[in-house]
């Protein structure tokens, strides 16, 4: 025959042993610390493109600084806006101000000897940004999809339609191609 006593202490001896190996379980599962958020990545390439057309543009043709200092504002709005979603996701506040990007110094300043950057290395680091964030775009969903979207296209503009291109080697002139520059004279 069955006491009472041990009628009832069996099973709280059973829910007890559950409780334990679920908090065991939890504490030592698979999971680890979590993945960086993928935003970080795109955070640190605004910043880095940021500063790099600002270097650029210091070094720059009059013509073409303007365009290069409007890259740069472009990309230190982006890591404003990329600072704001982490925080938002992060569940923190948004910080009152951000790291200055436009016009700050690289976190590792070129060494004396190095040439400035070039027009051309803006657009292959706009380039970068631009393939990254697209990457990124199906992975995501929401806002940030959207955020992530909307860097791409600035990216891929800014390359594209922002930066003029370079003037031609001096010494060559261009032709055309057509067929007005093969009918004979």
């Amino acid at each position: 025959m069955l006491s009472r006593r041990r009628a009832l202490a069996g099973p709280a001896r059973g829910l007890l042993a559950l409780a334990l190996l679920g908090a065991a379980g939890t504490a030592c599962g698979p999971g680890g610390p979590p993945a960086p958020d993928p935003l970080e990545a795109q955070l640190e390439a605004a910043r880095k493109d940021s500063d790099l057309a600002s270097a650029a543009a210091a070094a720059a043709a009059p013509a073409l600084a303007p365009a290069l200092r409007v890259v740069a504002d472009e990309r230190a709005r982006h890591a404003t806006a990329l600072v704001e979603e982490l925080a938002r996701a992060a569940g923190k506040p948004t910080p009152t101000s951000t790291p200055a990007t436009t016009g700050s110094p690289s976190a590792t300043p070129a060494p004396a000897s190095a040439p400035p950057p070039t027009s051309q290395d803006v657009v292959k680091a706009l380039r970068t940004s631009a393939e990254s964030a697209a990457k990124l775009v199906p992975t995501l969903s929401g806002y940030r999809a959207g955020l992530m979207g909307s860097i791409a296209a600035a990216c891929t503009a800014s390359y594209t339609v922002g930066i003029p291109p370079p003037p031609p080697p001096h010494g060559r002139t261009t032709q055309s191609s057509g067929p007005q520059s093969r009918r004979p004279r």
